[in-house]
C-alpha cells in the first residue's frame, strides 16, 4: 500500500510540475497574431472590396511602434518585425493602412494622379491582447474604417445623347482643395492647401468614376463640367448638408446628359457611409 501511495504521490508531483512549466512558458513572450476586418467592408482597388494579398498595414502597440505586418494568403503576417507580448499585461493597439515607413504624420495629395488604393487611408484602435490571449483583432467596433471621403460618378445618356456611339471623355471637379495630412497614430486627416484647385480625371471610355478627397467643409457648391462629344456640358454640386464633406462618408452623383443639358440627380447609396446631395441642372 505504502508503495501505491508514493507511486501516486510521485505522479502527482509530477502532474503540477508539468503545469507550473505551461504556466511559465504562457507568461513568457508570446507572439503576437493580428486579424482585421474593413468596416463596411469596401476598398477603392480593382479586386474587389477586401483585403488584398500584399496589403501592408502598420501596427502599434506592447511597446511595439509602427510595426509593418503584410496580408499573406488571407492573413497578416510579419514583414520583418514580429511584436511579441513579454509580460502578462493586457495590450492596446491601433493600426493603420497602407503602411509608411516613417509613420507619424505624412503629407497627401488627392491630385489625378495620385488617386486609387494608396490614398484610402484607413484607421483602427482598441483592439486588445495579452500572452493567454494573443490574437489581437481589429474587427466589430475595432475594425479599419476609411479616414478619408470618397465622391462617385456615374455618367448616363439622357435626351438626344447615345452613349453607344462616344462616351464622355473626362470630367473636371472644381472647388476642393486637394492637400493635406494623414496622422498614422490618431487616424485623422487636415487639410493644408490654402487655395481650392480643380482635378481633370480621363474616363477612358467607363461611365462610372471616383474621386478619394480629403475631408473638409465647402463653403461654395463645387463646379463640374463634363467634356462629351467635342462639348463642354457643366453644372454644380449642392453642399453637402453638414457643409463639408465628412470623414468615412461617400457621396454618390448620377449625371445625365441630354442634348442641350446636364442633370445631377440624388445620390445612390453606397458601400461607404452614405453621403447626400440635391438635384442639380445646367445648360451647355
Amino acid at each position: 500500500m505504502k508503495t501505491r501511495f508514493f507511486a501516486f504521490a510521485a505522479l502527482a508531483l509530477t502532474l503540477a510540475a508539468c503545469n507550473n512549466d505551461n504556466e511559465n512558458l504562457n507568461d513568457g513572450p508570446v507572439a503576437a497574431q493580428f486579424i482585421a476586418d474593413i468596416t463596411p467592408a469596401t476598398r477603392v482597388n480593382s479586386e474587389g472590396t477586401d483585403w488584398t494579398d500584399g496589403d501592408r498595414i502598420g501596427v502599434t502597440g506592447a511597446g511595439f511602434t509602427n510595426v509593418p505586418y503584410k496580408r499573406e494568403n488571407g492573413k497578416f503576417v510579419t514583414d520583418g518585425t514580429t511584436i511579441y507580448f513579454n509580460d502578462t499585461e493586457t495590450h492596446t493597439f491601433h493600426a493603420y493602412y497602407p503602411y509608411q515607413s516613417d509613420g507619424g504624420t505624412v503629407t497627401v495629395s488627392t491630385a489625378a494622379d495620385k488617386q486609387g488604393a494608396d490614398i484610402d487611408f484607413l484607421f483602427a484602435s482598441g483592439a486588445t491582447g495579452d500572452t493567454h490571449n494573443p490574437t489581437v483583432s481589429f474587427t466589430g467596433d475595432h475594425a479599419f474604417h476609411h479616414c478619408m471621403s470618397l465622391i462617385k460618378f456615374t455618367f448616363k445618356a439622357g435626351d438626344g445623347v447615345d452613349f453607344s456611339q462616344e462616351k464622355p471623355a473626362s470630367y473636371t471637379l472644381s472647388g476642393l482643395k486637394h492637400e493635406g495630412t494623414f496622422d498614422t497614430t490618431t487616424g485623422t486627416t487636415a487639410v493644408t492647401a490654402e487655395n481650392e484647385s480643380p482635378i481633370t480625371m480621363q474616363l477612358g471610355g467607363a461611365t462610372t468614376s471616383q474621386l478619394i478627397i480629403l475631408p473638409q467643409e465647402v463653403t461654395t457648391s463645387p463646379g463640374l463640367s463634363v467634356a462629351y462629344n467635342d462639348e463642354t456640358y457643366t453644372t454644380t454640386l449642392p453642399q453637402p448638408s453638414t457643409g463639408k464633406f465628412d470623414t468615412g462618408y461617400a457621396y454618390t452623383y448620377t449625371i445625365t446628359l441630354n442634348n442641350q443639358s446636364i442633370t445631377v440627380e440624388s445620390p445612390e447609396i453606397t458601400p461607404w457611409k452614405a453621403g447626400d446631395s440635391n438635384d442639380a441642372s445646367a445648360t451647355l
